[in-house]
């Protein structure tokens, strides 16, 4: 007896055509043993896996389709406006590339036909095993080296839902017969408990396409930036072909996607396919689907599948953006807008481009910015009122008679952001302010301003706005009031804001309160608010860069009231309002604010104040005499010091010191001095450094 194969078998010495299997004339009974042996021992592994492979199964439960839907986690979380709409997308899990799951309604027909033509023409026809394919594939694969498959879309998925069917398993390059028997049991389960639509929709959102994308939703959106219910027939027929070899050369994809355009009657897809291979398939678009809030997708994002809903306005951040983004405001830009109700912020942009670091984060000096938070602590001590007169030096302290020039009062002092008054009123307050900053979350505040990056300096000045009462900025929505700190007295707020609001001629302007601050003259930082919300923006630009951050500031605040014009803040129960003359006249007579209890009808400066006259401020006292006399000392001067003045000296008392006139033993370094009256408060203080031999 002899077995043929299922095609001829041509002696290659009859100059015959060769198909098939390539022998020479062999006897019969070694022909038998040939084909024979290897059939029997497939047959034999054939008939051991049909007795083993119903428990092996069974050790493996077939899951529910909602769970296997559900523990598809995309790899990218999504950043979500405050009405659901997507304004972000950040990758999390590197070691794949899946979006999320698509239904098989939303998928495109031509998807579906490609698929069932190149797979499992007879999906809708088996119960999970395609027998006749099935049996064709083991008669091909005893005959030829190729190796020919018969997996139908339910033994795919099978191996795709179980690690244990999984394709080369133990380093082999193909299945084990084992293991194909697995899966037709496993695939027949599969059947009995889903529908076909479930399985054709688990198979197409689990199966893997090219490199590390997972799922026809990554694939459209990486190769052809589309969603899956916008394919074509080309790419569909792309992607079809994609599942038998992933990673196969463009060219090759292309060829085998013509031959599947063939199958489905299509022919003329043949040459847009291998054109859109050439085009696609090594060229994936790597960029996320939405990019309008990048930064803030940074800092809130954690977790690969998470959708979270922020306090952000899609149509804000937008109109940030664009504004930011304009040609000539600068080359980098940063902005955060905040809703003075609730504290939420509305919009942020941490840089014009998703790639440079977050500059709404980092810290920088706000000199000027700072001041606001200093006299309206004053003024709610009532140390000061807008009225009250403060001494603006010509050069250091020079000067030691009272001179009209030198005096200005608290509300100019502040709209004109006058370093030296503020300067000696922080020293005033001392770690008063300190304490009061610390409840805003800000540390800093002694002597100097404290570096602020601009959610802290955008929560800041939203509290000047809210009464004095301030709320941490708030990314995520929350039902209920959040209770605040009390920064300042609504007295002292209301005032403040007063002085911030931008002059207006005719009083048809809009009312808002603006500030401004430019160390350098490259980076400049504005801030303010109106009734509603709060703005700050940062801009670095190679030049005027401080009239571009505020022509931007004014834009997007015009572009947030462009419903209404913005209401003037009423003025709270404490405050009164009063006439004020100056004698002599340094300003006009206007009408004032007063906290109630501290109005006043004519402001005079002081006839006389007491000072440091030396050393003065920021002096360097050479003291190398100290060389070649032992006895040298520095005299430390004031004027104007009332009885029992004292000195203090880098936080400790001088001994022996009357306030007026001391000789002081000159130790190098930097020094800190502070005229102290005897009730403890600062008069003056004043900072030098003194050039003298080490000890």
């Amino acid at each position: 007896m002899t077995v043929s194969p299922p095609e001829s078998v041509s002696n290659t010495s009859l100059g015959m055509p060769v198909r098939g299997i390539q022998c020479r004339p062999l006897m019969p009974s070694l022909r038998l043993s040939f084909v024979l042996i290897p059939s029997a021992r497939s047959w034999a592994w054939f008939v051991l896996m049909c007795c083993l492979a119903a428990p092996a199964w069974a050790v493996h439960p077939i899951p529910a389709f909602t769970e296997v839907r559900a523990g598809a986690r995309p790899s990218v979380a999504v950043l979500l406006a405050r009405d659901g709409t997507p304004i972000a997308e950040r990758r999390l899990d590197m070691t794949v590339r899946r979006l999320e799951w698509v239904g098989l309604n939303s998928l495109s027909p031509a998807l579906k036909e490609a698929l069932l033509a190149a797979e499992d023409k007879r999906f809708f026809e088996h119960s999970g095993v395609d027998w006749r394919a099935f049996a064709g594939s083991l008669w091909h694969n005893l005959w030829y080296e190729r190796k020919r498959g018969a997996s139908t879309l339910s033994m795919q998925l099978a191996g795709l839902l179980d690690p244990e069917l999984a394709l080369g398993r133990g380093g082999m390059p193909r299945r084990s017969i084992g293991q194909k028997w697995d899966q037709a049991f496993a695939a027949q389960a599969l059947e009995a408990r889903w529908t076909k639509e479930q399985i054709l929709e688990a198979y197409l959102n689990l199966a893997p396409f090219r490199s590390d994308l997972q799922g026809v939703h990554a694939a459209s959106r990486a190769l052809f930036n589309k969603t899956p219910g916008e394919l074509g027939r080309p790419e569909a027929l792309i992607l079809a072909v994609l599942l038998r070899g992933p990673n196969a050369r463009p060219e090759v994809v292309g060829r085998r996607a013509c031959v599947l355009a063939e199958r489905v009657g299509a022919p003329a897809a043949c040459a847009p396919v291998q054109r859109l291979a050439q085009s696609s398939l090594d060229r994936q678009a790597t960029s996320p689907r939405w990019d309008l809030a990048p930064h803030a997708a940074r800092l809130l994002l954690t977790h690969p599948g998470e959708r979270l809903v922020t306090t952000l306005d899609s149509d804000l951040q937008r109109t940030l953006l664009g504004a930011l983004r304009k040609p000539g405001v600068g080359e980098q830009a940063a902005g955060v807008v905040m809703d003075n109700l609730s504290g939420d912020i509305l919009a942020y942009v941490g840089a014009l481009d998703g790639a440079q670091s977050d500059q709404a984060q980092m810290p920088r000096p706000v000199g000027s910015l700072f001041q606001p938070f200093v006299y309206g602590l004053a003024i709610e001590r009532r140390l000061l009122t807008a009225a009250s007169l403060l001494e603006e030096p010509l050069s250091n302290h020079a000067p030691t008679t009272p001179d009209e020039r030198m005096w200005v009062s608290v509300r100019r002092a502040l709209a004109e952001s006058m370093a030296d008054p503020a300067a000696n009123l922080m020293r005033l307050l001392g770690e008063g302010l300190v304490e009061r900053l610390r409840l805003a979350e800000v540390d800093g505040g002694r002597g100097a301003a404290p570096d602020l990056g601009l959610m802290q300096l955008a929560g800041l000045y939203r509290s000047l706005a809210s009464g004095g009462q301030w709320l941490a900025p708030r990314w995520l929505p929350a039902f209920g009031e959040r209770q605040p700190r009390r920064l300042l007295r609504p007295e002292a707020a209301f005032i403040v804001s007063d002085v911030l609001v931008e002059p207006d001629e005719d009083g048809s302007g809009p009312p808002f309160a603006y500030r401004q601050f430019s160390p350098d003259g490259r980076d400049a930082i504005a801030v303010g608010f109106s009734e509603r919300y709060t703005l700050a923006l940062w801009v670095s630009a190679s030049r005027s860069s401080a009239l571009a951050a505020g022509q931007v500031w004014h834009e997007v605040m015009r572009g947030l009231h462009r419903g209404g014009p913005p209401l003037r803040p009423l003025p709270p129960p404490g405050v009164v309002s009063s006439l004020v003359v100056f004698e002599p006249p340094l300003e006009n007579a206007r009408r004032e604010w007063f906290v109630r209890g501290t109005e006043t009808e004519r402001v005079s400066p002081p006839r006389s104040l007491a000072r440091i006259s030396y050393p003065l401020n920021g002096a360097l006292v050479d003291a190398m005499a100290i060389v070649e006399d032992p006895g040298y000392r520095v005299m430390l001067d004031a004027v104007h010091a009332p009885p029992g003045a004292w000195w203090r000296l880098n936080g400790e008392r001088l001994t022996g010191s009357n306030g007026l006139r001391t000789a002081w033993r000159p130790v190098a370094g930097r020094h800190a001095l502070e005229l102290v009256s005897p009730e403890g408060q600062v008069l003056d203080s004043v900072i030098f450094a003194v050039r003298a031999p080490l000890e």
